[in-house]
């Protein structure tokens, strides 16, 4: 460990690239919980891949034109004397060096593909609203959930809790056009003059969805249920599947 703060703020600052690199893959994948241990070691092992990249890309920099970058056998033999020297250089190089190494971090998360074998941490919720979508090309997914207290609410999926632990505290977002039901037997009607409801986990008794070949207008409700399918579903429909959190959700 750096036994000084300088030597603390550089150690934290090469570690930048590898932070960005697992922040940024997470945001494509289900968030998971791993332990302190497994994730510092992924920031790290990322950090000195990246660092290395840079500093290679640095190397040849320097074999082709020493004059226009620091002087780094004199850094090592003179230290600090030659960082006083030369300040405004070695500042410059070092932020554009870590600003590279980052950049070449976030392009790696989002160009690099997963690998070929199963993803373990993948919810029933990735799966039904992200996995499946891809798989049958819908544009859009209509999701409706049946909650504890018997109503029903109905829209089309905006935004949903990506962690791969299936508990209460997910929420998901939907957006208009919005369908609701206040219990069992009463009719249903548009909610109109909402653009967005956040509906919790905790509360859903089970979910239907629907993939749509088409975004549809604010004001048509697709015809989803028993009553009549839509003809612009896409996928075969599925039975309900238990989901934590007291949540099942068949797939239309």
């Amino acid at each position: 460990m750096p036994s000084s703060l300088l030597g603390l703020v550089l150690f934290v600052v090469c570690l930048v690239p590898g932070f960005v690199y697992v922040a940024a893959r997470d945001m494509r994948l289900p968030e998971r919980t791993s332990s302190a241990f497994r994730e510092t070691t992924r920031v790290v092992l990322a950090s000195l891949a990246f660092d290395g990249i840079v500093l290679a890309v640095f190397a040849l920099i320097r074999t082709a034109s020493p004059g226009l970058t620091p002087d780094t056998g004199r850094l090592v033999r003179e230290g600090w004397a030659y960082a006083r020297d030369d300040y405004g250089r070695l500042t410059l190089w070092s932020c554009a060096l870590l600003a590279a190494a980052a950049c070449v971090a976030l392009a790696a998360a989002r160009l690099l593909p997963r690998g070929p074998g199963p993803l373990s941490v993948e919810s029933s919720w990735w799966l039904l609203f992200d996995r499946y979508p891809a798989l049958v090309g819908a544009k859009c997914t209509y999701v409706g959930c049946e909650l504890v207290d018997g109503s029903y609410l109905a829209g089309v999926l905006k935004h949903f809790a990506h962690q791969a632990e299936e508990t209460s505290d997910r929420e998901l977002a939907l957006a208009a056009p919005l369908e609701y039901r206040s219990h069992p037997g009463a009719p249903s009607r548009r909610l109109t003059g909402h653009q967005l409801v956040s509906v919790s986990a905790g509360q859903i008794k089970f979910l239907t969805v629907t993939y749509l070949d088409h975004v549809p207008q604010p004001g048509h409700v697709p015809a989803t249920g028993p009553e009549g399918g839509d003809s612009t579903q896409r996928g075969p429909a599925a039975s309900p599947a238990p989901s934590a959190g007291a949540d099942a959700s068949p797939s239309q």
